[in-house]
Formats: structure tokens, sequence, C-alpha cells
């Protein structure tokens, strides 16, 4: 049996379109966690917990420098941003590459916090931003693996809307 390592080494980012090849250093990605609340009954030895909600999703993004143009879209609170992530998922073998997929993380949401930047001799100057993320879609070979839309109570695992029933039940 072959053993197969799944490498991503690079992605390009872009904000509203705007293309921030080589000035994004890192993104975290939105970090999917549920709220679970305890169930216990009579007659049931034991307690457990059941699925509630999300918590708030959350992405930051750290630039290696200062750049007016990110600065101003993170400057407005009151607009909702599209950050797009793309990156090429290497599978590898024994043999090499055996095949790179395409993977693309799409953000909206508001930019809560960013730094103005960090100044150090000889160094990069590093600021960060936290984007309030309020959708998020992961594609991985363009399959869709997630979807959250919070406004719209929209909560897919590929491609399959897990609140659809829950939303027919309340009316909408």
């Amino acid at each position: 049996m072959a053993i197969n390592v799944s490498k991503v080494f690079n992605a390009r980012v872009y904000i509203d379109g705007t293309d921030f090849i080589a000035k994004a250093e890192e993104v975290e990605l939105p970090k999917i966690k549920f709220k679970f609340a305890d169930s216990k009954g009579l007659g049931l030895y034991g307690e457990f917990e059941l699925p509630t909600g999300l918590d708030k999703l959350e992405a930051k993004i750290k630039f290696n420098s200062i750049y007016p143009e990110f600065l101003s879209l993170a400057s407005d609170p009151f607009t909702t941003r599209t950050v797009i992530v793309r990156a090429s998922n290497q599978h590898w073998t024994n043999q090499g590459v055996m095949v790179e997929l395409p993977v693309k993380a799409e953000m909206k949401g508001f930019f809560k916090e960013f730094d103005s930047g960090k100044f150090k001799k000889a160094d990069n100057t590093e600021a960060e931003a936290t984007l309030s993320v309020i959708y998020y879609k992961l594609e991985v070979d363009n399959q869709e693996i997630v979807e959250v839309d919070v406004i719209n109570n929209i909560y897919k695992v590929n491609g399959v809307d897990k609140l659809q029933a829950y939303k027919t039940n309340i009316g909408g």
C-alpha cells in the first residue's frame, strides 16, 4: 500500500478582488466550533451533550508590511469584505507529486481589528488583522466541504444543508 501525503505549501490571498500576492504572510481560516448543551433525563444513567449551534467564526491574516490598500479596507467596520484564499494541495507518494488539487476558502465578514504595524530592525513590519466571519465556504478539488452562512441559517456539509428541516419547521 502506497502512503499518500497531502501538503499545502503556499497560497494566494484576495480581498474584495485586490490581489495580495507576496503581501500576506499567513492566513488562519475560521475554526468551526460547535456549541453543545447538556442533556439528562430520568431513567438515564448518564448525561450527554447535543449540538445547539455554532460559535462565532473568526479568521486572521498576517501581512509582512504596511499596505495602504489593505488598511483602507480594514478601517471600515461597516462594510462586508470578501476574502478568498486559493492554494494548491499536493499529494505525494514515494513516486513524487501524483496530483495537485485546488483549494479555495471564501470568507465574508467585517474586519474587527487590525495592527498598524510593528517595526523591527532588519525584519518584516508585521501587521495582523482579524475578520469577524459571517460566511465561510471551503472547497477542495472544486467539491464543497463545508459552507456556513450565519445570517441566512445555512450550514452545509458536502453540499447538504444540515439545517433544511429546521428552517422548514420554523417557517422559513
